[in-house]
């Protein structure tokens, strides 16, 4: 794939061609996770309770380990961006490597700590009983998924956005058959319900890593992989990679926690609260996409930009990508505001949470454009190597405003789940303002990669 052009003239042309196929990818992420639970709801309740638990679970740990993408694909874009191609590759077969360690070592502690771990969870015995199996298969793979994060990360540093997107379209198709043959017992393939899920979840991971790793192999693309420079063990890449990955793993770590406690103060609320919560967050995140896609496509131009010493068209990326970002995600805004009931009803609630999904929605739509602003900065920033501003301003957000604002108009007030709600949309305000004004300090321009 060739080289971005670098240039305020393409500018909105390398945006839209990074971006689209980011959204592209996390369409295909979401008609997967539908399609899973249309097929595992014909098992009944406890399947459905046992395969969305144990998603979840998995769905923790692989979003935290990933943060090693991060630096991959942060140090990456500088080098690509600076003409360095020796040292792109050299940095992403040492993130490859670190994959691949951590793939074979945290496995055997989540197999076996599987029981318990639902039991912490609450999990009803029947429940666990089920996903738990599913557990350890998926978590046996981890290897493949971690590969998976690593490589696309690797390829986006590069600018190379529809490699990621193809492999996730094929891996979708695999998983979707795979979960109707194994699940079903179709043909000759044993019925084994939930675990049918794991092990098609499974052997998906497996064949897009094979994918990934044969176009980083291949010699096609900007980074060329070889043997040779995985199996030396390069301390300074290494260090490199992990002191841009560290805070993005504690942020990610950070922001699952809070989501959990921000669940648990909804469940105190009741059912009802709790069901309404769940129909209003799977309505917003039809939002998140844009904000996503253009957060990843800024956080290469910003890299690379910054390999080649061009620090005004970095700061022009993050700007026009932040516009983009602030118009898409206002439309969601306006749409929330004007067909929040038409919305919620898709799901088909009854009347009581039907009502206050409505008044969540309505909520969602005043921090859209903060939202927008914190995708894109925030992304730029990590782009540039600098983790570690949005890591604090996480640190800050959650334990300072998300978690206690919630509690405290939800809670204490007596406002109910529209103030816990309330609560999140004041806290991201805030983060927006905070990105903002360290985008503006500048101190991204001079980290050192």
């Amino acid at each position: 794939m060739p080289l971005l052009e670098l240039t305020e003239k393409n500018l909105n042309k390398n945006i839209l061609r990074l971006c689209i196929p980011v959204a592209i990818e996390n369409l295909l992420h979401m008609s997967v996770f539908i399609s899973d639970t249309i097929m595992v709801g014909r098992l009944g309740t406890d399947a459905i309770a046992a395969a969305g638990l144990a998603g979840s679970l998995f769905f923790f740990i692989s979003l935290v380990t990933s943060s090693l993408s991060y630096g991959a694909s942060s140090i990456v874009a500088r080098h690509i961006g600076a003409k360095e191609k020796g040292h792109a590759q050299l940095v992403a077969s040492q993130a490859l490597l670190i994959a691949l360690f951590m793939g074979v070592l945290i496995p055997p502690f989540l197999i076996y700590f599987a029981r318990t771990i639902f039991i912490l969870m609450s999990a009803e015995p029947k429940v666990a009983d089920i996903g738990e199996r599913y557990f350890q298969i998926v978590s046996g793979f981890l290897v493949f998924r971690l590969i998976i994060f690593v490589s696309s990360g690797i390829l986006r540093g590069a600018g190379d956005t529809k490699t990621p997107m193809k492999v996730t379209f094929i891996v979708n198709c695999f998983n979707i058959l795979f979960n109707w043959l194994l699940i079903f017992g179709i043909g000759p393939f044993p019925m084994l319900g939930v675990a049918g899920v794991g092990w098609a979840t499974a052997i998906s991971f497996a064949i897009g890593a094979g994918l990934l790793l044969s176009r980083l192999f291949s010699g096609k693309c900007v980074v060329h992989l070889q043997y040779d420079t995985i199996k030396n063990l390069h301390v300074a890449s290494i260090k490199r990679i992990m002191r841009i990955s560290f805070p993005a793993t504690i942020d990610a770590l950070l922001t699952q926690i809070g989501f959990l406690f921000f669940t648990k103060i909804v469940a105190i609320l009741g059912t009802v609260p709790l069901a309404a919560h769940q129909v209003a967050i799977r309505i917003e995140s039809m939002s998140f996409m844009p904000g996503f896609a253009l957060a990843v496509s800024t956080a290469t131009l910003v890299g690379q930009s910054l390999g080649t010493n061009n620090v005004p068209l970095a700061l022009k990326s993050m700007k026009r990508s932040c516009l983009f970002s602030v118009c898409f995600m206002c439309f969601f805004a306006i749409v929330f505001i004007v067909f929040p009931s038409q919305m919620a009803k898709m799901f088909n609630p009854a009347p009581d949470v039907l009502s206050l999904a409505v008044v969540c929605i309505m909520i969602a739509a005043i921090e859209q454009p903060a939202l927008a602003i914190y995708m894109v900065f925030s992304g730029g920033l990590r782009g540039a190597g600098d983790t570690l501003s949005p890591m604090l301003i996480t640190i800050a957000g959650t334990l300072c405003l998300h978690l206690p604002l919630a509690y405290l108009f939800g809670i204490k007030f007596g406002w109910g789940l529209g103030g816990v709600w309330l609560g999140a949309a004041i806290d991201w305000i805030c983060r927006a303002i905070a990105i903002f004004i360290l985008y503006k300090r500048g101190r991204w321009k001079t980290i050192i990669v």
